[in-house]
């Protein structure tokens, strides 16, 4: 009894309040490596740019796209949920580099904004919204709000993703 008692007041809270998002050098990144079966680069290469063109929900801007080395890269930016008199927009670059039999994708180089209606406007790397989630009390129950929600919404476009490159799901191998 004692022992769920302790899973319930102590290891409970601290699940419910993990970082999901995707952390690399002190900083947001997300990047992985998926097989496609059957699948050669120019084939992925179409599939890609398919898939870019289908994510209009985070006004995405092709800044590089090479298909002899199978290279699409992004600026994206989305904006997140806020109150009427603040505006938080996240910036990021993504890229998506495809081969014979497989994709990689790299999310990267993300910034927030954030204006005040007739006010300031701030601009945070992301390694100082992963840093106020270290701070105490409401900056931090804050941050790691705001971080929850950028993770909510890169998961969503990696899914689109994937689900326009059709992976198979049998190797995932995380890239380093």
């Amino acid at each position: 009894m004692k022992f769920i008692k302790y899973i319930l007041f102590v290891l409970m809270p601290v699940a419910l309040h993990a970082q999901t998002v995707h952390v690399d050098e002190d900083r947001i990144v997300y990047k992985n490596k998926k097989t496609v079966i059957q699948a050669d680069k120019h084939e992925l290469f179409e599939r890609a740019q398919i898939a870019m063109e289908r994510i209009k929900w985070n006004k995405q801007r092709i800044v590089v796209e090479n298909r002899d080395e199978g290279l699409i890269t992004a600026r994206g930016t989305m904006k997140l949920a806020t109150p009427y008199h603040t505006i938080r927009t996240v910036e990021y670059l993504f890229e998506l580099k495809v081969e014979d039999g497989e994709y990689k994708y790299r999310i990267d180089s993300v910034y927030m904004e954030e204006k005040e209606r007739g006010g300031k406007t701030m601009r945070l790397s992301s390694e100082k919204l992963l840093k106020a989630v270290e701070e105490t009390g409401k900056v931090s129950k804050d941050a790691e709000k705001v971080l929850n929600e950028i993770d909510m919404n890169f998961q969503k476009l990696l899914a689109l993703i994937q689900a326009d490159m059709k992976e198979s799901v049998s190797t995932e191998v995380t890239s380093k």
